[in-house]
């Protein structure tokens, strides 16, 4: 029996000099006829008369070497290290370009992803401090009172920066209302009231309206015990927009007199 031209393997010539080939099944036999088919073998297609078949040629596979700056390792190291240069070997680096495309969105996740932590955390601790109440409510109103120690209006003046963040408790009278100043936002807050000691006096101080419990309204004239946290100095301005810094103190609780 013969064998069909397509059965050599790769590396054994396409063609059998020393056999005739049948012209129409291309098999190679010895003999007149073909086994296969039984077609006469042509004079042309005789052992010896047939022009001589090319052997097939491997295709072989050029491989490029990898300057080791461009091995992984060593470009993940950079990421950890360095990460733009990382980023820069990743791009100019002779690996597919799936592979690159994916290493520079996982690069850029990772490089990205600290940054937007830190500023979500500082936008979420700012939005914590804008709602948080400017005066201590995790205790009760007879707890607080308790803590405040009395001051007079002279002292807290004089030394505003001493007690500033300390519970005290101060007796005044109000002068008129005023309006503080958002020392971050430059914007209107709370409403303020620019006071002095009882009996008057030059020492002037703004009590911010930071109320825990009913909120009142006090008019010029009115005598009122403080009981708050002293906030340091603050700027207001009045119906005029006269601005003043004085030393304030946080109202938490109050008693008119």
């Amino acid at each position: 029996m013969g064998r069909p031209l397509g059965a050599f393997a790769d590396d054994e010539e396409l063609d059998r000099s020393d056999l005739n080939k049948c012209p129409d099944c291309n098999c190679f036999f010895d003999g007149r006829f073909c086994p296969s088919c039984g077609k006469e073998c042509t004079e042309e297609m005789r052992a010896g008369n047939r022009p001589a078949v090319k052997r097939a040629r491997k295709k072989r596979t050029t491989t490029i070497p990898t300057a080791w700056y461009y091995a992984w390792w060593f470009i993940v190291l950079m990421l950890f290290v360095f990460p733009i240069v990382g980023i820069v070997l990743i791009v100019t680096s002779p690996h597919d370009t799936w592979k690159k495309v994916l290493a520079v969105v996982i690069a850029l996740a990772c490089l990205l992803f600290p940054i937007g932590l830190a500023i979500g955390g500082s936008l979420l601790s700012g939005i914590a401090d804008w709602f948080e109440s400017p005066v201590d409510d995790s205790i009760t109103k007879e707890e607080y009172i308790a803590r405040c120690e009395s001051v007079t209006p002279e002292q807290f003046y004089r030394l505003s920066d001493a007690y500033e963040g300390k519970f005290v408790s101060l007796t005044l009278k109000v002068t008129e209302s005023v309006t503080c100043v958002d020392e971050y936002y430059n914007d209107e807050e709370d409403l303020c009231y620019l006071c002095e000691a009882e009996n008057g006096s030059e020492y002037k101080l703004i009590v911010r309206d930071c109320l825990l419990d009913e909120r009142q309204r006090f008019i010029a004239g009115d005598v009122i015990v403080v009981y708050g946290e002293g906030a340091g100095d603050r700027e207001a301005y009045d119906a005029e927009y006269n601005y003043t810094t004085n030393p304030c103190v946080n109202m938490a609780y109050v008693v008119r007199k």
